[in-house]
Protein backbone atom coordinates (compact mmCIF):
# COMPACT_ATOMS: atom_id res chain seq x y z
CA UNK A 1 0.00 0.00 0.00
CA UNK A 2 1.15 3.19 -1.41
CA UNK A 3 1.22 6.32 0.88
CA UNK A 4 -0.96 8.38 -1.33
CA UNK A 5 -3.69 5.24 -1.22
CA UNK A 6 -3.45 5.41 2.74
CA UNK A 7 -3.73 8.86 2.99
CA UNK A 8 -6.29 8.80 1.07
CA UNK A 9 -8.31 6.69 2.51
CA UNK A 10 -7.62 7.67 5.71
CA UNK A 11 -9.29 10.59 4.55
CA UNK A 12 -12.55 9.58 3.53
CA UNK A 13 -12.80 7.35 6.79
CA UNK A 14 -12.07 10.75 8.29
CA UNK A 15 -15.24 12.37 6.71
CA UNK A 16 -17.24 9.13 7.31
CA UNK A 17 -15.99 9.86 10.96
CA UNK A 18 -17.54 13.45 10.72
CA UNK A 19 -20.56 12.44 9.11
CA UNK A 20 -21.35 9.93 11.42
CA UNK A 21 -20.35 12.47 14.70
CA UNK A 22 -22.99 15.44 12.52
CA UNK A 23 -25.48 12.69 12.40
CA UNK A 24 -25.33 11.36 15.92
CA UNK A 25 -25.89 15.09 16.81
CA UNK A 26 -28.52 15.86 14.96
CA UNK A 27 -30.42 12.31 16.05
CA UNK A 28 -29.91 13.45 19.80
CA UNK A 29 -31.37 17.13 19.49
CA UNK A 30 -34.21 15.28 17.55
CA UNK A 31 -34.95 12.70 19.49
CA UNK A 32 -34.96 14.82 22.82
CA UNK A 33 -36.75 17.84 20.91
CA UNK A 34 -39.39 15.08 19.81
CA UNK A 35 -39.67 12.74 23.02
CA UNK A 36 -43.14 12.63 23.07
CA UNK A 37 -43.59 12.31 19.37
CA UNK A 38 -43.54 8.70 17.04
CA UNK A 39 -40.92 10.22 15.33
CA UNK A 40 -38.53 9.55 18.35
CA UNK A 41 -38.21 6.07 17.83
CA UNK A 42 -36.87 7.24 14.42
CA UNK A 43 -34.33 9.85 15.79
CA UNK A 44 -32.80 6.87 18.18
CA UNK A 45 -32.12 4.60 15.45
CA UNK A 46 -30.11 7.03 13.79
CA UNK A 47 -28.18 7.98 17.19
CA UNK A 48 -27.63 3.88 17.44
CA UNK A 49 -26.35 3.38 14.46
CA UNK A 50 -24.44 6.51 14.08
CA UNK A 51 -22.96 5.89 17.39
CA UNK A 52 -21.70 2.43 17.02
CA UNK A 53 -20.19 3.76 13.16
CA UNK A 54 -17.49 5.39 15.54
CA UNK A 55 -15.76 2.86 16.90
CA UNK A 56 -15.97 1.03 13.35
CA UNK A 57 -14.76 3.24 11.41
CA UNK A 58 -11.57 4.11 13.58
CA UNK A 59 -11.07 0.24 14.21
CA UNK A 60 -10.65 0.25 10.33
CA UNK A 61 -8.53 2.44 10.19
CA UNK A 62 -6.29 1.62 12.97
CA UNK A 63 -6.35 -1.87 10.96
CA UNK A 64 -5.51 -0.82 8.22
CA UNK A 65 -2.51 1.51 9.55
CA UNK A 66 -1.12 -1.44 11.39
CA UNK A 67 -1.77 -4.34 9.69
CA UNK A 68 -1.16 -3.40 5.84
CA UNK A 69 0.20 0.46 5.47
CA UNK A 70 3.21 0.15 8.33
CA UNK A 71 4.17 -3.42 7.32
CA UNK A 72 4.24 -2.07 3.49
CA UNK A 73 5.88 0.76 4.38
CA UNK A 74 8.86 -1.14 6.32
CA UNK A 75 9.16 -3.34 3.44
CA UNK A 76 9.64 -0.49 1.03
CA UNK A 77 12.22 0.75 3.88
CA UNK A 78 14.08 -2.01 3.63
CA UNK A 79 13.86 -2.45 -0.34
CA UNK A 80 15.62 0.97 -0.16
CA UNK A 81 18.30 0.43 2.59
CA UNK A 82 19.27 -3.20 0.60
CA UNK A 83 19.19 -1.25 -2.70
CA UNK A 84 21.04 1.93 -1.24
CA UNK A 85 24.14 -1.25 0.39
CA UNK A 86 24.24 -2.60 -3.16
CA UNK A 87 25.08 0.84 -4.77
CA UNK A 88 27.33 1.05 -1.87
CA UNK A 89 28.78 -1.98 -2.25
CA UNK A 90 28.93 -1.75 -6.45
CA UNK A 91 31.10 1.98 -5.58
CA UNK A 92 33.10 0.43 -3.63
CA UNK A 93 33.60 -2.81 -5.24
CA UNK A 94 36.54 -3.26 -8.10
CA UNK A 95 36.04 -6.77 -9.61
CA UNK A 96 31.90 -7.21 -10.16
CA UNK A 97 30.06 -10.54 -10.63
CA UNK A 98 31.12 -12.75 -13.53
CA UNK A 99 34.81 -11.10 -13.77
CA UNK A 100 37.64 -13.29 -12.75
CA UNK A 101 38.87 -13.31 -10.06
CA UNK A 102 42.18 -11.47 -9.52
CA UNK A 103 45.45 -13.69 -8.97
CA UNK A 104 47.44 -13.44 -6.08
CA UNK A 105 49.30 -15.51 -3.23
CA UNK A 106 49.68 -15.59 0.18
CA UNK A 107 50.95 -17.23 3.16
CA UNK A 108 48.24 -18.93 6.28
CA UNK A 109 49.76 -17.96 9.72
CA UNK A 110 50.57 -21.63 10.18
CA UNK A 111 53.04 -21.32 6.79
CA UNK A 112 50.75 -23.06 3.95
CA UNK A 113 50.73 -21.22 0.89
CA UNK A 114 47.25 -20.90 -1.06
CA UNK A 115 46.89 -19.22 -4.05
CA UNK A 116 43.92 -17.89 -6.74
CA UNK A 117 42.79 -19.11 -9.13
CA UNK A 118 42.15 -22.86 -7.70
CA UNK A 119 40.86 -24.44 -11.01
CA UNK A 120 38.28 -26.99 -10.53
CA UNK A 121 37.47 -25.67 -7.14
CA UNK A 122 34.87 -23.50 -5.47
CA UNK A 123 36.90 -20.74 -3.52
CA UNK A 124 35.50 -19.34 -0.45
CA UNK A 125 36.86 -16.18 0.09
CA UNK A 126 36.55 -13.72 3.12
CA UNK A 127 37.70 -10.15 4.13
CA UNK A 128 37.96 -9.34 7.53
CA UNK A 129 39.01 -7.21 10.62
CA UNK A 130 39.93 -8.42 14.03
CA UNK A 131 38.31 -4.75 15.09
CA UNK A 132 35.02 -5.37 12.79
CA UNK A 133 32.08 -6.55 15.02
CA UNK A 134 30.30 -7.63 11.87
CA UNK A 135 32.97 -9.44 11.15
CA UNK A 136 33.25 -11.38 14.40
CA UNK A 137 29.37 -11.95 13.40
CA UNK A 138 29.82 -13.82 10.23
CA UNK A 139 32.86 -15.63 10.90
CA UNK A 140 31.28 -18.14 13.15
CA UNK A 141 28.57 -18.71 9.92
CA UNK A 142 32.03 -19.49 7.62
CA UNK A 143 33.29 -21.96 10.06
CA UNK A 144 30.22 -24.03 10.27
CA UNK A 145 30.34 -24.23 6.11
CA UNK A 146 34.60 -25.40 6.56
CA UNK A 147 33.91 -27.78 9.17
CA UNK A 148 30.80 -29.10 6.70
CA UNK A 149 33.11 -28.69 3.57
CA UNK A 150 36.81 -28.90 4.95
CA UNK A 151 37.10 -32.60 3.21
CA UNK A 152 35.84 -31.99 0.03
CA UNK A 153 39.10 -31.83 -2.60
CA UNK A 154 36.52 -29.45 -4.44
CA UNK A 155 36.31 -26.47 -2.13
CA UNK A 156 39.14 -24.22 -0.74
CA UNK A 157 38.45 -21.10 1.81
CA UNK A 158 40.57 -18.23 2.42
CA UNK A 159 39.94 -16.08 5.15
CA UNK A 160 42.30 -12.61 5.24
CA UNK A 161 42.82 -10.45 7.48
CA UNK A 162 42.68 -7.03 5.86
CA UNK A 163 45.45 -4.66 7.30
CA UNK A 164 45.91 -7.10 10.24
CA UNK A 165 49.61 -8.79 10.46
CA UNK A 166 50.45 -12.09 11.24
CA UNK A 167 50.86 -11.77 14.96
CA UNK A 168 47.48 -9.91 14.99
CA UNK A 169 46.02 -12.84 13.21
CA UNK A 170 47.29 -15.09 15.43
CA UNK A 171 46.17 -13.57 18.67
CA UNK A 172 42.83 -13.52 17.28
CA UNK A 173 42.16 -17.28 16.55
CA UNK A 174 44.23 -18.01 19.41
CA UNK A 175 41.24 -16.01 21.47
CA UNK A 176 38.21 -17.56 19.41
CA UNK A 177 37.62 -20.53 18.89
CA UNK A 178 37.55 -20.95 14.78
CA UNK A 179 39.02 -24.12 13.04
CA UNK A 180 39.73 -22.70 9.46
CA UNK A 181 43.16 -21.58 8.42
CA UNK A 182 43.61 -17.96 8.23
CA UNK A 183 45.88 -15.42 6.38
CA UNK A 184 47.34 -11.97 6.66
CA UNK A 185 47.03 -9.30 4.33
CA UNK A 186 48.88 -6.21 6.23
CA UNK A 187 49.18 -3.78 3.23
CA UNK A 188 45.50 -4.52 1.48
CA UNK A 189 47.44 -5.53 -0.93
CA UNK A 190 45.24 -8.47 -1.97
CA UNK A 191 42.39 -6.61 -0.31
CA UNK A 192 42.85 -3.85 -3.13
CA UNK A 193 42.62 -6.06 -5.72
CA UNK A 194 38.93 -6.59 -5.06
CA UNK A 195 37.58 -3.48 -3.52
CA UNK A 196 38.19 -0.24 -2.00
CA UNK A 197 36.44 -0.15 1.03
CA UNK A 198 34.01 -1.74 3.20
CA UNK A 199 33.93 -5.29 5.46
CA UNK A 200 33.20 -8.01 6.35
CA UNK A 201 33.33 -8.59 2.62
CA UNK A 202 32.40 -11.97 1.66
CA UNK A 203 33.37 -13.61 -2.20
CA UNK A 204 32.36 -17.10 -3.67
CA UNK A 205 34.72 -17.88 -7.13
CA UNK A 206 33.16 -20.42 -9.06
CA UNK A 207 35.66 -23.59 -10.91
CA UNK A 208 36.04 -21.48 -13.87
CA UNK A 209 37.99 -18.97 -11.92
CA UNK A 210 34.77 -16.03 -11.94
CA UNK A 211 33.51 -13.96 -9.03
CA UNK A 212 29.99 -16.20 -8.81
CA UNK A 213 27.99 -14.63 -5.95
CA UNK A 214 28.33 -12.76 -2.73
CA UNK A 215 26.25 -14.91 -0.15
CA UNK A 216 27.62 -17.57 2.08
CA UNK A 217 24.77 -20.14 1.54
CA UNK A 218 25.94 -20.09 -2.44
CA UNK A 219 28.98 -21.98 -1.51
CA UNK A 220 27.45 -25.49 -0.90
CA UNK A 221 24.89 -25.21 -3.74
CA UNK A 222 27.63 -24.56 -6.40
CA UNK A 223 29.38 -27.77 -5.12
CA UNK A 224 25.83 -30.32 -5.03
CA UNK A 225 25.43 -28.77 -8.19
Amino acid sequence: MTTTLYNTITAALGVALLIALVVALFSLVGMVARWKTPERRGHAVRLTFSIAALPCLIGIQQAILWLVFLPALGREQMEEINAARSRNLAERTLVQLGDSAPEFSLATIDGDSVTLPSPNKVVLINFFATWCGPCQLELPHIDEIWLDLKDDDRFQLLVIGREETPESVRKFCDEHPFSFPMTADPKREVYSLFAKESIPRTIVVSPEGQLFTRTLDSTKLILRN
